[in-house]
């Protein structure tokens, strides 16, 4: 007897170019049975998207389906009305985005959107639709005091539930979760997707997941089909593929990533053969301090981001920052390259502090000296220029390469962060290029400059899992190269491992704990950097408490 939610045959989707038309999804074809957890992998580009919007009808233009069929309830979805598809959509299929805070009107209140849903594409008005909230509120643990604010008075988590809420409005049989957790620290991933796993029990829906992290659905899906390049490559149990699968993208999905946990694995990573960095910092955090006012004007609420911070960093060493979301790295990282000015303490570089701290200006050689990458590839770099431009610009700005030895300088750094040929890679706009390469560009701009120190923010964490290992290789090779200094800021303790010879973990704006990395990871002292390794490592979803995973082996 078939019990399937949802049935895709053999689906095609191209997208219309003026030369060939490119095939996103090319004959894929899968079932979804009632009650599991279906997990679709795949890298940014591989056609796992475009599945998803075309199951829910909502390609945009130039996207066309070409073939295929898309079934619910016995019926074939992509042969009805655009009218018929609206009756599905919230009642038999819904959606929880990406990203929260885009997913969420800013401009409505939590309890209107939720709302909305109800009342447009339900059948419940008045004092049902209110008890309806707060039922659904309850579920997934937020206060009903909460029901009032705006998008931008949550938190990432909070958000993140918000966005479950609205999805499980109407109880449809089938969710899909599109990278619902990407965005957010190891912790709060953990507690939503225990949230998840949770209702999906209590209420018996059945998940369709999607992901660029196939290590993240080896712990908990049923079910995973795999995709590359538009392609189904593998599809299977999840216990079949977590021995490794049978396809060797597989085999490279899940070794991408080293664990928090366990034996070290040795060489994957350039390491500079000395590990002496000597005595005097390079860089010296002193009392550093930054509240910022939220509410007021002649008596404003303050908040504390960073409280009485102090740390070294060493020539040719790299210090990791880690802790979840609002514990001050960013801001601390901000601070240091004076982007904000510190409400209190010094910034000393290379013994000097020529009024860092203080300056509204901060001098132009302390922005040579100490340069950022930042989280986001695409916006950090402008639209409408190219990368040699972005190169360019501020070593002109600097005047550190006459402007007839620019171009070959420019093409030497492009090559030298694997971007080869240089000389193709400084024509393109930041659109022509992939998430990687972006953020190649971004670290080729500021080693362009020869600073002392870089500060690198959240530098991977948009990045598919199988090239993070290879942008962490550049920065790895560049200090090696360059006896660059490096505060890697990240709230992923696997890569901090690995590339960091020291880590602080911060918690609530102050440093709790900090040690060489390997010993910090293989002996945390304190309850909440044993929360990280844990949460971080293979295995988490085993140590759920009972009543969350009760009776999970039996669904």
């Amino acid at each position: 007897m078939n019990n399937s939610v949802l049935s895709i045959q053999n689906l095609c989707v191209n997208y219309i170019t003026p030369g060939n038309p490119v095939k996103a999804v090319n004959d894929v074809s899968f079932e979804i049975q009632q009650g599991e957890i279906f997990g679709l992998v795949g890298e940014s580009g591989s056609g796992k998207s475009t599945v998803v919007q075309a199951v829910l009808r909502t390609l945009p233009p130039p996207a066309v389906i070409t073939g295929g069929k898309v079934i619910i309830n016995n019926k074939d979805i992509l042969s009805i009305s655009n009218t018929d598809v609206l009756q599905y959509r919230w009642k038999q299929i819904s959606i929880v985005m990406q990203s929260a805070l885009n997913a969420l009107n800013p401009v409505l209140t939590i309890r209107e959107q939720i709302k909305d849903v109800l009342e447009i594409h339900g059948d419940l008005t008045g004092k049902a639709v209110d008890n309806r909230i707060h039922e659904l509120l309850s579920l997934i643990d937020i206060d009903v005091s909460r029901l009032d604010s705006y998008p931008h008075e949550l938190s990432g988590g909070m958000r993140q539930r918000a966005v479950i809420a609205i999805a499980l409005a109407l109880m449809p049989p089938l969710i899909i979760m599109d990278e619902p957790t990407t965005a957010l620290d190891v912790i709060v991933e953990r507690e939503i997707l225990a949230k998840i796993i949770e209702l999906r029990k209590e209420l018996g829906f059945t998940i369709l997941f999607i992901t660029h992290d196939l290590n993240l659905l080896l712990e908990f899906a049923d079910r995973l089909v795999i995709m590359k390049n538009g392609k189904v490559i593998e599809l299977g149990q999840t216990q079949k593929i977590r021995t490794g699968g049978e396809h060797s993208y597989t085999q490279k999905l899940i070794g991408a990533l080293p664990s928090a946990s366990g034996p070290r694995k040795k060489g994957l990573l350039s390491k500079p053969k000395n590990r002496d960095f000597g005595s005097t910092p390079l860089l010296e955090v002193k009392n550093l301090s930054k509240d910022f006012p939220v509410s007021g004007f002649f008596r404003p609420k303050l908040i504390e981001a960073v409280k009485e911070i102090s740390f070294q960093v060493f020539p040719g060493e790299i210090v990791a920052l880690v802790g979840e979301s609002g514990s001050g790295k960013s801001t601390i990282a901000k601070l240091i390259t004076r982007l904000i000015r510190p409400t209190s303490g010094d910034i000393f570089l290379n013994g000097s502090n020529k009024k860092v701290s203080e300056a509204r200006r901060v001098p132009l050689e302390y922005r040579k000296q100490v340069q950022m990458v930042f989280q986001d590839p695409f916006g950090s770099l402008n639209a409408v220029h190219t990368v040699f431009h972005h190169l360019a610009r501020p070593l002109l700005r600097h005047q550190l390469i006459p402007k007839d030895e620019l171009f070959n300088y420019i093409i030497e750094m492009l090559e030298n962060v694997g971007l080869s040929p240089g000389e193709m890679f400084a024509e393109k706009f930041p659109h022509e290029m992939s998430g990687g390469e972006r953020q190649r560009v971004a670290l080729a701009r500021a080693l362009s400059l020869e600073p002392d120190l870089i500060v690198a923010d959240e530098p991977t964490s948009m990045l598919d899992v199988s090239i993070r290992m290879e942008i962490l290789e550049v920065l790895a090779k560049m200090r090696v190269k360059k006896n660059l200094s490096i505060i890697f800021i990240t709230h992923d303790l696997a890569s901090a491992r690995y590339l960091a010879d020291r880590i602080i973990v911060l918690q609530h704006g102050s440093i709790i704990e900090q040690g060489l990395a390997e010993d910090l990871i293989q002996s945390p002292q304190k309850t909440y950097t044993k929360q990280l390794v844990k949460a971080a490592s293979p295995g988490w979803f085993e140590s759920l408490s009972f009543d969350q995973q009760k009776g999970l082996d039996n669904a």
